[in-house]
C-alpha cells in the first residue's frame, strides 16, 4: 500500500532533509510540502493524506493548533520539532510518533513503521466494520410444495425466473416456486454468485458456460442447455461476468 505524506516545517533545508530520508522507503508518496499552519489546513482539504510530518513552531498555526484541527482517523501526526517539552502535549493530541531535529534515518524508519502499523489496523477495522454492516445473504431458498417447505440450497441453483409476482427457482432438474418478488430476491442473494441480466432473470455465476451474441442480441448459456437473454441495460452485469 503506497502511503500519502505531506511534510509541513517552515524551513526549507528541513522539508529537503526529510524528503531525502523519506527516498529510501519506496512506499511513500510525498504529496506535497507546507510552510505553515493554514498551507498544511489548505493542502488537507484538496489532497488525500495518510500521515503528516509536522513542525510544531511554524507561522499562522502551530503544529499542535493544526493538530488539535484533525479528527481521529487519518491523516495521522507526526511531529517534526527540535523542542523535547512539547511531547506530552504532542501524544494528547494523538501523535503517532515524536521526532526531534535532526532527524536520523534510523529514527524516522522507525516512525514509519509506527505509521505503517496503525493504518493497516485502521484498514483491518474499517473492513471488519463494512463486513458487520454489509446485509447477510441467504444460503437457500424456501420453496412451498403441497403441505412441505422444501429447502434449496444456493449452491443447487440453476436458474431464477420472474413467475408473475413471484418467482421460480430451477434447481435439481426441477422447477420450484418461491413467494417472494424477483426484485426481493435479487436483494437477499451474494452479488458474487448471482447476477440479475434481464428483470425477468437471475443467473448464478458458477452456471454459466458461455456467452453469444446473436440477432443484435446477447444470450447466456447455462449448464443445463437453457439460455436466457440479456437486457440492454443489464449489459454492465455481463461485463462484471467476463471480468471475473
Amino acid at each position: 500500500m503506497t502511503m500519502r505524506l505531506l511534510i509541513a516545517d517552515d524551513e526549507p533545508l528541513a522539508r529537503r532533509a526529510l524528503s531525502q530520508l523519506l527516498d529510501a522507503h519506496a512506499d511513500v508518496q510525498v504529496v506535497g510540502e507546507c510552510s505553515d499552519g493554514f498551507e498544511v489546513r489548505d493542502a488537507l482539504a484538496r489532497l488525500s493524506v495518510d500521515v503528516v510530518l509536522l513542525d510544531i513552531r511554524m507561522p499562522e498555526a502551530s503544529g499542535l493548533e493544526v493538530a488539535g484541527m484533525l479528527g481521529e482517523g487519518r491523516p495521522l501526526v507526526v511531529f517534526v520539532t527540535a523542542h523535547e517539552e512539547f511531547g506530552l502535549s504532542a501524544f494528547d493530541r494523538g501523535a503517532a510518533d515524536y521526532l526531534l531535529k535532526p532527524v536520523t534515518q534510523g529514527r524516522l524508519d522507525v516512525a514509519l513503521e509506527r505509521v505503517r502499523a496503525r493504518l493497516a489496523a485502521e484498514d483491518d477495522a474499517a473492513r471488519f466494520r463494512a463486513l458487520r454492516a454489509a446485509p447477510a445473504h441467504v444460503d437457500r431458498l424456501v420453496a412451498r410444495v403441497a403441505d412441505r417447505d422444501v429447502l434449496i440450497p444456493i449452491e443447487e441453483v440453476e436458474l431464477i425466473a420472474a413467475d408473475d409476482v413471484y418467482a421460480a427457482v430451477h434447481a435439481r432438474g426441477r422447477r420450484y416456486l418461491v413467494r417472494t418478488p424477483l426484485d426481493e430476491l435479487e436483494r437477499s442473494l451474494s452479488p458474487e454468485r448471482f447476477l440479475r441480466v434481464h428483470r425477468s432473470f437471475i443467473v448464478p455465476v458458477s452456471s454459466v458456460v458461455a456467452v453469444r451474441r446473436q440477432s443484435g442480441g446477447v444470450v447466456l448459456e447455462l449448464r443445463n442447455g437453457t439460455k436466457v437473454p440479456v437486457s440492454r441495460r443489464r449489459r454492465a452485469e455481463l461485463a462484471r461476468l467476463q471480468a471475473r
